[in-house]
């Protein structure tokens, strides 16, 4: 089995990659240590039986990474391992084609377990784990919420920091380089705003996320004013 893992922390992970020796016989893990490094490698070398990728990394994103791996139309399972809790930050891994999200906080034995299932295309039911075809929330008793109005707490960290740089009137040109993403990864952020705001473009999602309260009235009024 030949396994793809994408982590920018280094001792975190060769630990991953000790445990996943375990997932399976003659394993083979192959390390990258940002998206761009892995996606040179799924470009150029032979096929892999599963990926997993952190979600916070610099350049590109364990986000703008899974979009870059669909776009190569790789048909492996896809496992996002995060430190993270927050269920939207899971529910977008999900909907960006990943398999499935375990938190890092999940004891070896058991990742190993949500792994195997995941690999055989089964649902995991259980606190830490969350898979395409049962979308949980990562902490348990939680829910996701899709038709409720957009909070703080509903928007996922990086989508908070997209939304005020598009408040202060930034292109997403600007945005990619000013947060060290794509440009894909900033349309897709965007894209998530507008939809959690029920919005259509930015000078609405300014004044809306002004009304709830996430930026600033007068950055918000700054920006509608561009």
């Amino acid at each position: 089995m030949r396994i793809l893992l994408v982590d920018d922390h280094r001792l975190v992970a060769d630990a991953v990659a000790i445990l996943l020796k375990d997932l399976a016989e003659n394993v083979e893990v192959i390390i990258c240590h940002s998206s761009q490094h892995a996606l040179s490698v799924v470009d150029e070398s032979e096929s892999f039986d599963l990926i997993l990728s952190d979600i916070y990394m610099p350049g590109i994103d364990g986000l703008g990474f899974l979009v870059g791996l669909r776009q190569r139309k790789i048909n492996v399972p896809i496992v996002v391992i995060s430190g993270t809790e927050n269920s939207q930050v899971a529910q977008s891994a999900l909907d960006q084609g990943a398999a499935g999200f375990i938190n890092k906080s999940l004891p070896g034995k058991e990742m190993l377990v949500a792994l195997r299932k995941i690999i055989r295309g089964e649902t995991v039911n259980s606190p830490g784990v969350a898979s395409r075809r049962h979308k949980m929330s990562v902490n348990p008793g939680e829910q996701l919420q899709h038709e409720t109005p957009a909070t703080e707490q509903q928007l996922a960290p990086r989508q908070l920091e997209v939304l005020h740089l598009i408040s202060q009137g930034n292109s997403n040109k600007q945005i990619a380089l000013l947060l060290e993403i794509s440009e894909a990864t900033v349309k897709y952020h965007t894209t998530q705003i507008f939809r959690a705001l029920g919005v259509h473009n930015r000078t609405s999602c300014v004044r809306e996320a002004r009304q709830r309260k996430l930026i600033e009235p007068d950055v918000a009024e700054a920006a509608v004013r561009k």
